[in-house]
C-alpha cells in the first residue's frame, strides 16, 4: 500500500512543475521586451521615458546645460501637435545648448553642437512603430552670457591764477596751480620777476639846467643898457 502512495505524490509535484513552466513561458510571450526608441533624425538622439522643462533632470539629460529656456523665448513655426519643428531665432544674450522634442513615450535631444547655425528645421520626436509621432512637447536649454564691458576716461581740468602785487621798486609775482581730476595736484611754480627801477621825482629835478645865475645877469645887463639909452635920449633933447 505504501508504493501506491509514492507514486501518487510524485506524479503530483511534477504536474505542479509542468503548471509552473507553463505559466513562465506564456508570461515571456505575452510581455516581449519593449524596444528602444529610434530617434528617426541623425542630428538627434532618442531617450524612452518623459521629461519636461520642470523636470528636475530638464537640461542634463542626453548632455545637456543650462538652464531650461521656453519655447516662447524662440521664433518657430510647427511644434506642439506638429510632426515637425523649425526653430528660425533665439533668445538674445543667451547661448543654446541644446533642445528637447518629445512625442509619445520617448523624446529626441538635439545637441547645439550637431545642429549648428540657425535656422534648425525637421526637429521631430522619435519613431514609434516607424512613424513619428505628433510633438507633444519640447523646450531648450541655454546659459546666458555674462560678459561686462567697462569703458572708463579720466579728464584732467587745469586751472591757471595769476598774483601781481606792485611796490616801489616795482616787482611781480605769479603762481601757477594745476588740479587734476584724479586728486593729485600739481606743484605751485613760482615765478618772481626783477624789480624795474623807477625814477624818483626829486632827482629828475636835481638834473635839470643848473646855471640860473647867468639868466639874472642877462637880465641886469638888457636893463643897464635900456637906461644908458635913456640918458644919452636926454642930452641930445
Amino acid at each position: 500500500m505504501r508504493l501506491p502512495l509514492r507514486r501518487s505524490g510524485l506524479l503530483g509535484a511534477t504536474a505542479v512543475a509542468a503548471v509552473a513552466t507553463l505559466a513562465l513561458v506564456t508570461t515571456a510571450f505575452a510581455q516581449p521586451d519593449k524596444p528602444a526608441p529610434v530617434s528617426g533624425d541623425d542630428r538627434a538622439v532618442a531617450y524612452e521615458d518623459n521629461v519636461d522643462i520642470e523636470h528636475r533632470d530638464a537640461c542634463t539629460v542626453g548632455g545637456l546645460t543650462g538652464t531650461p529656456i521656453a519655447p516662447g523665448e524662440f521664433t518657430f513655426t510647427g511644434g506642439v501637435g506638429k510632426q515637425d519643428l523649425d526653430i528660425t531665432a533665439g533668445p538674445a544674450g543667451v547661448t543654446v545648448t541644446g533642445v528637447v522634442v518629445k512625442g509619445a513615450e520617448a523624446y529626441n535631444v538635439y545637441l547645439a553642437a550637431k545642429l549648428g547655425a540657425l535656422p534648425w528645421n525637421d526637429l521631430r520626436s522619435p519613431d514609434k512603430n516607424g512613424k513619428a509621432p505628433d510633438i507633444s512637447h519640447w523646450y531648450a536649454c541655454g546659459i546666458k552670457d555674462t560678459t561686462t564691458t567697462t569703458i572708463s576716461t579720466t579728464a584732467t581740468t587745469t586751472s591757471t591764477s595769476t598774483v601781481t602785487q606792485s611796490s616801489s621798486p616795482s616787482s611781480t609775482t605769479s603762481a601757477t596751480t594745476t588740479t587734476t581730476t584724479s586728486g593729485e595736484v600739481a606743484p605751485t611754480t613760482t615765478t618772481t620777476v626783477a624789480p624795474v627801477p623807477v625814477a624818483d621825482e626829486d632827482d629828475l629835478a636835481s638834473t635839470g639846467f643848473g646855471s640860473a645865475w647867468l639868466l639874472g645877469l642877462g637880465a641886469a645887463l638888457v636893463a643897464g643898457g635900456a637906461a644908458v639909452l635913456l640918458v644919452m635920449r636926454r642930452r641930445r633933447a
